[in-house]
């Protein structure tokens, strides 16, 4: 029953992810900057069905490519980022996570996860930049300088989605 109840919730927070990325987000920004869709990574448990993880965040960044005909980049890169998700938490946190089931992101100190946060979402973004670039054969656009902005845009974006959620 859990697990029936854990994909109808993901399903409906993927749905509401891509609809305010597709229908705001990107003609907002034109794509650019502003890749909202990430947040699924980091609200999906830690302590959940790993495969049906790593296939939801493939569902969304395909769901995302799809819409905007951009090629698998957002999949590719979604996909790698929910993969390289518990590495990173155990380089941010430490021992203290592996040893614990019932693990949330609000127990971090408030650093720890803006760390954390920015590195998985740069990490997010430099893939999907490089790919993009690559998919368009120009090397004239800077990689590094829209990884980092759009990455700090995002980190906030996440940051306020997690302050208000836990007040």
């Amino acid at each position: 029953m859990d697990f029936i109840k854990n994909f109808i919730v993901s399903i409906f927070f993927i749905s509401l992810l891509c609809l305010i990325q597709i229908s705001i987000l990107n003609p907002l920004f034109l794509g650019y900057y502003s890749y909202i869709y990430v947040l699924f990574i980091f609200v999906y448990p830690y302590n959940k069905n790993k495969f049906l993880f790593l296939f939801f965040s493939f569902l969304i960044g395909w769901i995302i490519d799809h819409c905007m005909n951009s090629g698998g980049i957002h999949a590719f890169s979604t996909t790698l980022s929910a993969f390289l998700r518990i590495p990173f938490l155990k380089f941010f946190d430490g021992k203290s996570f592996i040893n614990r089931n019932d693990f949330s992101i609000y127990e971090l100190p408030f650093f720890r996860t803006t760390l954390y946060i920015f590195s998985l979402i740069f990490t997010h973004h430099l893939s999907l930049l490089i790919l993009e670039i690559l998919k368009e054969t120009t090397f004239s656009q800077i990689i590094l300088l829209r990884t980092t902005f759009s990455s700090i845009f995002t980190t906030i974006l996440c940051i306020i989605y997690f302050f208000f959620k836990k007040n």
